[in-house]
């Protein structure tokens, strides 16, 4: 029996020619951070830290998103970065959670919606993997 701990990576589509604008977006805006990698480089792709997780970017046959599909992203102050979002001419939707919490969706410039959400939690040592819910399929 396979156990799934948790979230590697996660990848989204980028159109053809996209890198730039999605660089601008995702480091520029977002703040976060390229990762560089020989085994990971291959043309048409990007590669963001996430925590100790990553975002891949990969240009090719682009198709659009599902409107509900979506990148959940925990983030700090998460108001103020919606606000420069929204400064720099990005479509913000502020939408609180039920509990009042902050939370704004955005899409980056090719149309995958984000999810950012105000970081909660009590800190915890980002080298380790955090205490996630594993599922459990029989192979």
């Amino acid at each position: 029996m396979m156990q799934i701990e948790s979230v590697d990576h996660v990848q989204l589509p980028v159109p053809s020619g996209g890198l730039r604008a999605a660089r601008a977006f995702y480091e520029g805006l977002l703040g976060l951070s390229e990762v560089q990698d020989s085994e990971l480089d291959q043309p048409g792709t990007l590669h963001f830290a996430l925590g100790w997780q990553r975002l891949d970017l990969s240009e090719g046959e682009y198709t659009g998103v599902a409107p509900q599909a979506h990148l959940a992203l925990r983030v700090q102050q998460v108001r103020a970065v919606g606000l420069r979002l929204a400064l720099a001419w990005q479509r913000v939707d502020f939408a609180p959670l039920p509990d009042g919490a902050p939370r704004v969706y955005v899409e980056d410039p090719f149309g995958n919606r984000l999810e950012l959400l105000e970081d909660r939690r009590p800190p915890q040592d980002d080298a380790k993997p955090r205490d996630v819910t594993s599922f459990r399929l029989a192979v």
